[in-house]
């Protein structure tokens, strides 16, 4: 009898695992392959395809009658994960000023959905009745994309497609609240040599931002710090000089530095409060190097090629992630083992991006370019808003 429920406890645990592990797979599948599907067949279409889909397997998985279809579910559920955090980010990024890019990454990100999360499972102990929450709770999202959002103009554009293009532009500021009449923005010539996905791997200069993403978003382990994401977008607002790099580096560093005092807090023994306030501005700081990340990948590259490479970004973050076992040994050994390596991967990611990262800040992502970094990379600050309601007054 004894074995027979440590049978079925270890059978419990397995089948656990295993769910969590086969939506991961997904997610990794999705977050690259998604993103070169838009990347070819345009924003819209797929974000609501993803969109479709995840939430009907959300609903689906509520019911699953056995556990073969609850995994089918799950799996499906994670390549449609993978393919919102892509598609969907750079979406909704190429529909933005340049200066709003910021409070977005700010006011919506991971600890807004989490407490969400939190608030509906609060609500909806079981895992069936909460996955149909959290379906619903996602309609709004597609309703939005599909009634209100246009295709990215800036996707149009680098598919030549310039008459719709200047439709989408039109029905973007007449839903901003301005006039018919404004003066919609010039756009040059886009290079063709940018349009094939193989550019990513064959041209040097995509190739060593690309590289510089894929450093910076592999040597996270991200964890959710709200308030300082309001903070992040008071000094990005109040200091127009604020730069992606200085956003990168600077928290990057502060990693670091809180890295390193927890080594040494474990190697003195020490477990009073310092640990706890070390953590604490660790996490914060991790938070806002996953904002410089996100948008560095979104203005680093150009628009034929956007959501490929946020996909493969995302990608390389999650393959980061299976270290996390490894991490858990190695702590078993050596207490501080965990610490004083976070020290060294961040400590290469900060020499790599003070090196290589470009500064993209106050880039207009439909001219994103590859070989005109001096001249194309200034700062715009808050100029093209100002400009708009220059032309408004004017009307």
């Amino acid at each position: 009898m004894i074995l027979r429920l440590i049978r079925i406890k270890l059978i419990l645990i397995i089948y656990k695992f295993l769910s969590g592990q086969i939506q991961f797979a997904g997610v990794l599948i999705g977050t690259l392959t998604f993103g070169a599907i838009s990347d070819a067949f345009g924003r819209k279409p797929v974000s609501i395809f993803a969109l479709t889909v995840g939430i009907a397997s959300m609903f689906a998985t509520a019911f699953a009658p056995n556990w073969h279809f609850l995994f089918a579910c799950r799996f499906i559920l994670g390549l449609c994960i993978g393919g919102d955090l892509v598609v969907v980010y750079t979406f909704v990024m190429e529909q933005l000023l340049p200066s709003q890019r910021m409070a977005i990454r700010g006011f919506f990100n991971w600890g807004v959905a989490r407490l969400i999360f939190t608030l509906i499972c609060m609500f909806f102990p079981g895992w069936r009745s909460s996955s149909i929450a959290c379906a619903i709770f996602s309609m709004p999202a597609l309703i939005i994309i599909i009634f209100l959002m246009p295709e990215s103009p800036t996707w149009l554009h680098s598919k030549g497609r310039l008459e719709q293009m200047r439709k989408n532009e039109r029905k973007i500021a007449r839903l901003a609240g301005l006039p018919p009449t404004i003066k919609l923005p010039e756009h040059e010539k886009l290079s063709p040599k940018e349009n094939s996905f193989w550019n990513l791997i064959k041209d040097k200069t995509l190739l060593r931002r690309v590289s510089v993403l894929w450093v910076m978003w592999q040597s996270l382990l991200s964890s959710i710090c709200a308030i300082s994401k309001i903070c992040l977008v008071i000094v990005d607002t109040i200091f127009p000089r604020f730069s992606r790099r200085n956003l990168h580096q600077g928290a990057q560093f502060v990693v670091i530095i809180s890295a390193s005092l927890l080594v040494l807090f474990v190697l003195y023994d020490h477990d009073g409060i310092g640990i706890l306030l070390a953590n604490l501005i660790g996490i914060t700081f991790i938070e806002l190097t996953w904002d410089a990340c996100y948008l560095c990948a979104v203005e680093s590259v150009p628009t034929s090629l956007r959501a490929s490479s946020v996909g493969s970004c995302s990608l390389i973050a999650r393959i980061g992630t299976l270290i996390a076992p490894v991490l858990v040994f190695l702590n078993t050994r050596w207490p501080a083992s965990v610490y004083l390596i976070i020290v060294l991967i961040g400590s290469i990611n900060l020499l790599i991006s003070w090196l290589f990262l470009i500064e993209t800040k106050g880039i207009n992502l439909d001219s994103v370019h590859l070989h005109e970094d001096k001249k194309q990379y200034e700062f715009i600050g808050n100029e093209e808003m100002k400009n708009l309601k220059i032309e408004e007054n004017k009307k």
